[in-house]
């Protein structure tokens, strides 16, 4: 039995909550090939140290599908940060969840995420790992909104430059839906404001 779906089965009850879609996903697929192609060719050499600190819960499709296109071994370390709470679209302070279990002293770090627009989430998390004494410590986000994103606050790696709009799929959500959405879409506005 296949385990993809009819798209109109597995889309109904959400495709009408969808203003338009801005990458499908096949472009994603696309995308994440080519990130990790760049990933695996940074981290050449380096494979036996690099720790992978994907921030929850949002990057957990990307992350899934990113790191089956780097060809080394690795650790994976995770971290639960939120600053959305509720149906609400405007962030709050950002509260780590659940902290790194993993020692990454002296080790290549690679933070992945799933956006970067005010800069607070990966900066609160930059912070902290570095004050564990990495070899080095790198950002990988899939969306980043050049609008709004802080200018001293560079990702290594970026899968889109979007326009500041809501996004949701693809592990984005709104108030814990949506992330199974298979697109990166725009979310209809009557629905979060």
């Amino acid at each position: 039995m296949s385990c993809r779906r009819d798209a109109g089965v597995y889309n109904r009850g959400m495709e009408q909550d969808i203003d338009r879609t801005l990458y499908t996903r096949e472009q994603i697929d696309r995308r994440v090939t080519e990130l990790g192609a760049q990933i695996a060719d940074t981290y050449r050499g380096v494979s036996a140290d690099l720790v992978i600190v994907p921030v929850l819960t949002g990057s957990i499709i990307f992350v899934a599908d990113l790191i089956r296109h780097l060809p080394f071994k690795m650790r994976i370390g995770l971290m639960t940060v939120s600053r959305y709470r509720g149906a609400t679209t405007e962030g709050g302070a950002t509260q780590i969840l659940r902290d790194l279990t993993v020692d990454i002293k002296d080790r290549h770090v690679l933070v992945v995420d799933d956006i970067l627009d005010t800069g607070n989430t990966l900066r609160t998390v930059s912070e902290q790992l570095r004050e564990r004494g990495p070899a080095s410590l790198r950002l990988c986000t899939l969306l980043r909104k050049p609008s709004k994103a802080p200018k001293d606050l560079v990702a290594d790696f970026v899968g889109f430059d979007i326009e500041d709009v809501f996004v949701v799929g693809y592990g984005l959500d709104f108030n814990d839906h949506y992330r199974n959405w298979p697109d990166l879409s725009v979310l209809r506005p009557e629905l979060y404001e």
